[in-house]
């Protein structure tokens, strides 16, 4: 007798019919059921991993010293002073003292990053112009007539300024135009409104023996300072003509003195003298020597003769006894 299969055993072999939120999936003979949820809450923990490193990646270029802002001169690291890295920034204030307040700028930027905002309106680098002593009209020159508000600048930090911790000495190169650029160092020494500081100052002598850049950059201002010196402008000025002309002299002098060519004819005189000295004493001990040897051979010849005339005496007498 043939057995029923039983109803419950047939409804087991029907594959359960899918919810209305899940996604069938065939793979080959197999179907499997997906819950939406699921799938979408990996893309959520993938996307998370993602986003967390790219923010890691976006706070570090921001807080990297080439992607960072410096509001202090105590945040600019060591490596640049020495390395003598040149930075940008734009002039925001000029203190009657002559003194810049500038906005740094990064040394690179990255432009799908937004700026970020300054939470310290103070937060401006102090920068002084290196390897000058600023007169009254040098410090209202930049600070009124240049109008170096809202300019761009290059600079170099040299060093420290002495007994100003928030501040220090920089070689500055204002932006006038896309074609012009002038350094403010060699301007202000140039038109007059600036000296060098004095070799005999003890913290200026320091820094030249110890400072590449600061002894360079004083080469180049002494240069400037001669220009501003022959023109007789800003405190080269002469009060009267009479002053300008007693400067002359000395001017054409010095110029003269430092000529190469100068140098040449003092050089070949200075050696045709030792020469000329050195050959005079020569022929002086030659001529004592000279002297020297003849008055022997004189000496000698006088000995030689008296000998052979006292032999000739000898023989002469020991000749006569032998006669007898």
């Amino acid at each position: 007798m043939t057995e029923v299969p039983a109803a419950h055993d047939h409804a087991e072999s029907k594959p359960e019919a899918p919810k209305h939120h899940d996604v069938v999936v065939n793979e080959g003979s197999v179907t499997k059921f997906v819950d939406p949820i699921d799938k979408y809450t990996a893309l959520a923990v993938r996307g998370t991993i993602v986003g967390i490193g790219l923010a890691g990646v976006v706070i570090y270029l921001r807080n990297s010293r080439l992607f960072h802002k410096f509001q202090h001169v105590n945040q600019i690291p060591k490596d640049f002073v020495r390395k003598e890295l040149e930075l940008k920034g734009r002039v925001r204030e000029v203190l009657p003292s002559g003194e810049l307040r500038v906005e740094h700028e990064p040394i690179m930027r990255i432009p799908f990053i937004p700026k970020r905002k300054n939470a310290n309106p103070q937060g401006l680098l102090n920068l002084r112009l290196a390897g000058v002593d600023l007169s009254k009209s040098g410090q209202q020159f930049l600070a009124k007539d240049l109008r170096l508000t809202n300019k761009p600048v290059t600079f170099t930090v040299i060093k420290g300024t002495e007994g100003e911790p928030d501040t220090v000495d920089a070689d500055v190169t204002v932006k006038k135009n896309a074609l012009s650029r002038t350094n403010l160092n060699l301007e202000v020494v140039r038109r007059g409104y600036a000296r060098v500081p004095a070799p005999d100052q003890p913290k200026h002598l320091k820094a030249l023996q110890t400072i590449p850049a600061y002894s360079r950059l004083i080469s180049r201002l002494l240069m400037s300072e001669k220009i501003a010196d022959r023109r007789g402008v800003g405190v080269w000025e002469r009060d009267t003509w009479v002053e300008s002309v007693q400067s002359y002299p000395s001017q054409v002098s010095g110029i003269v003195r430092s000529a190469a060519i100068t140098k040449a004819v003092v050089l070949l005189y200075n050696v045709t003298k030792d020469v000329v000295l050195y050959g005079v004493k020569l022929t002086q001990q030659t001529y004592y020597v000279v002297l020297s040897i003849i008055a022997h051979i004189t000496n000698g010849y006088r000995k030689f003769s008296v000998g052979v005339d006292k032999l000739t005496d000898k023989y002469n007498r020991v000749r006569q006894k032998i006669g007898k």
